[in-house]
């Protein structure tokens, strides 16, 4: 890529430790090219817990501390605060027109001169994009977003709709999601994740224990990434008791309120570490698990952490999705819960070296590098040919 990009990137909040796919790409991005990282907000209402309202005071710090440089030191990060409710016209308006004046200060103060990339992780400012005059529209489509809880999907369905109408080119990670874009539009590209192989590789090498785990005696089961509606915490609980000598240990944040279920004593919630943590807490790791509830977002996903947990050769099972079952020759696949059960006490009683080499040998080459390449080298023939036209 010889020319630098002006890239207004449309994304979640960056400063999550729950580091997801739209992270990677925005980092190697920005290490080419000029990157103004906007965090749009959620697209569900807020509710009112202690994790949604750690959020908008989160939000709010940083969107009115003009002089905050962001929370990442390769580029800029701005935090917009949109009004909830934004079905309200006048409350939709007022988003609308915060947002464009606030990018377009920024990008303006940012020396932006050519004509922006606008690359999207989400549809919430689809109404306001064409206004920021792009000269491409990337849309990465990496979730079922009208599947997610406490949604109003028809206004979702509505934004993924106009977004990928105005896209030049929509990728997604997942098969099921790639089949439905590409019933509707033209320019989709199938991209799963990728994985920092690396990082995650150090979990088979010989290195330190995290404290929360180096005294646990016996069997350690681990899950790490953000504990949500679409984990199945019952699926883990029955787990531990089939297994009592095991220890389930879940790091991440938890959103949910855990006093809903019974859990065992051998099921261990320690919350969120930061992302250069993890291969430390995979290290003791017998067997990683997927508990996912099988939902229509988790049915369209394509999980990031398959691909951690297998970089780390650690034994992997997992419930069945689409993308999940292409790696039934190096995951266990349960169909139930007795099965989950069961694979988990098997992979800990039969895994050896070679087993934990394969696994790491089917990810080896699905590196972040590699799939950001290839979706450039497909936005460099689309600037191509819109230059082309223009002349």
């Amino acid at each position: 890529m010889n020319n630098k990009w002006n890239v207004i990137y449309i994304g979640n909040e960056y400063s999550t430790d729950n580091r997801t796919s739209s992270h990677h790409i925005a980092k190697r991005l920005a290490a080419q090219h000029n990157l103004l990282y906007v965090e749009a907000a959620g697209l569900r209402l807020p509710r009112f817990s202690l994790s949604d309202l750690k959020k908008i005071w989160s939000r709010l710090n940083k969107a009115f501390k003009p002089k905050s440089k962001g929370v990442s030191k390769d580029f800029t990060v701005l935090s917009l605060f949109l009004l909830p409710f934004p079905s309200h016209w006048w409350i939709s308006r007022a988003n609308k027109n915060r947002a464009i004046e606030q990018i377009k200060r920024k990008t303006k103060a940012l020396k932006f001169t050519e004509r922006p990339i606008v690359w999207c992780t989400v549809p919430t400012l689809a109404e306001v994009i064409e206004q920021l005059h792009p000269q491409a529209i990337i849309y990465y489509c990496v979730d079922d977003f009208s599947a997610l809880p406490g949604v109003n999907q028809q206004r979702v369905i509505g934004l993924d709709k106009q977004l990928s109408k105005q896209a030049d080119l929509i990728f997604t990670p997942s098969m099921p999601l790639f089949e439905r874009k590409r019933l509707e539009y033209e320019q989709v590209l199938l991209s799963p994740h990728g994985v920092d192989v690396e990082h995650f590789s150090q979990a088979n090498k010989p290195g330190p224990i995290p404290q929360e785990l180096a005294k646990i005696q016996g069997p350690v089961v681990g899950f790490f990434g953000l504990i949500e509606y679409w984990i199945d915490i019952e699926l883990v609980c029955f787990v531990a008791r089939q297994l009592p000598d095991v220890t389930c240990v879940l790091i991440g944040r938890v959103t949910v309120d855990l006093r809903q279920f019974d859990i065992p004593k051998n099921v261990r919630f320690i919350g969120q570490r930061s992302y250069e943590q993890l291969p430390d807490f995979a290290r003791r790791f017998d067997v990683a698990i997927i508990p996912y509830v099988l939902n229509q977002q988790v049915f369209n996903s394509n999980p990031l952490k398959l691909r951690e947990y297998l970089a780390t050769g650690k034994p992997v099972v997992s419930v069945s999705c689409p993308e999940i079952d292409k790696y039934q020759d190096v995951v266990s696949i349960a169909q139930d819960y007795q099965e989950f059960a069961k694979l988990v006490a098997m992979a800990i009683a039969n895994d050896d070296q070679g087993a934990s080499t394969k696994r790491q040998q089917v990810v080896a080459k699905d590196t972040w590098e590699s799939r950001y390449n290839k979706v450039c080298q497909h936005v460099e023939a689309i600037l191509k040919n819109k230059n082309t036209m223009e002349q």
